[in-house]
């Protein structure tokens, strides 16, 4: 299933993404949003075969989860250099950093270039759904706990980066999320999957998932040895080479731009730029 979170006619809502539409399950449904039903996904596709409600065009996207509850990141974690410059040691254990609500944008949202700086950089991943409880959790039971697979882009602000992660990656509206999950059962194994970045048409990032340094099944085992993993959860894998900051000379994204991230088998995460208003 393709499930996504969205908008029509002023209401929030979620549902089942078909070839014509969706499905509205805010209004079949008891539940009150999509991250409540992660854990319980065998009662949505009883609603599969329905007709689809609302026209793609008719609706507005919404981040997969609005009410975000946790969004869990793992940096430095594909062989890259490192977007301020110089080559790093391979890390020993996941670098792991938050990411708080309101630094996220929907697809076809634009991205907010700040005041502070012009160093907006992009960063596509691939974004592990949790759907099932856990603590301790094991590798080798690490796919059982998930629901499905999104796509991030971990927008970053490189110089306020060198003042320290959370500062670099959490700018407001910096970043983007979506435009749906699609369920574990259709992608059985997330090393098969691959990201692309393009900007304005042109590919700056193209790499397999099977070349991160840490899998999804351990990203998974880690997270849960910090805290209890619960539905709604979000684990962001890390970004390949080919971000602008890597470039040389480097290439920051400007007002007008129009970006897209690519994970076949889930979609397209569309973006623009816009610089903030004061």
């Amino acid at each position: 299933m393709r499930l996504l979170s969205f908008t029509f006619g002023g209401q929030s809502s979620f549902g089942i993404g078909v070839e014509d539409g969706v499905i509205d399950l805010g209004s079949r449904t008891d539940r009150q949003d999509l991250g409540s039903c992660l854990g319980a996904l065998d009662q949505l596709r009883a609603f599969e075969d329905a007709p689809a409600d609302h026209a793609w065009e008719a609706i507005s996207f919404d981040i997969p989860i609005p009410n975000q509850r946790r969004m869990l990141c793992a940096g430095l974690n594909y062989h890259k250099k490192y977007p301020l410059g110089g080559e790093v040691k391979l890390p020993k254990q996941p670098v792991y950093f938050n990411k708080p609500p309101g630094s996220l944008v929907a697809h076809n949202e634009a991205l907010v270039r700040p005041i502070a700086s012009v160093q907006l950089d992009y960063e596509v991943e691939l974004a592990v759904v949790i759907g099932r409880s856990g603590r301790h959790i094991s590798e080798s039971d690490a796919l059982a706990h998930v629901a499905g697979y999104t796509i991030l882009n971990d927008g970053s602000v490189r110089d306020w980066q060198r003042h320290g992660v959370a500062a670099g990656k959490n700018f407001y509206r910096s970043g983007s999320c979506g435009p749906w999950i699609v369920t574990s059962d259709l992608l059985p194994d997330p090393s098969a999957l691959s990201v692309t970045t393009r900007v304005n048409g042109e590919q700056r990032q193209h790499s397999s998932v099977n070349e991160m340094i840490f899998s999804v099944e351990e990203l998974v085992a880690y997270m849960s040895q910090i805290m209890p993993l619960e539905p709604g959860d979000i684990i962001a894998t890390g970004s390949p080479e080919g971000t602008g900051g890597s470039m040389e000379p480097q290439v920051w994204l400007s007002a007008g731009d129009q970006i897209e991230f690519e994970v076949p088998g889930i979609g397209l995460l569309k973006n623009s730029v816009v610089d903030e208003g004061i």
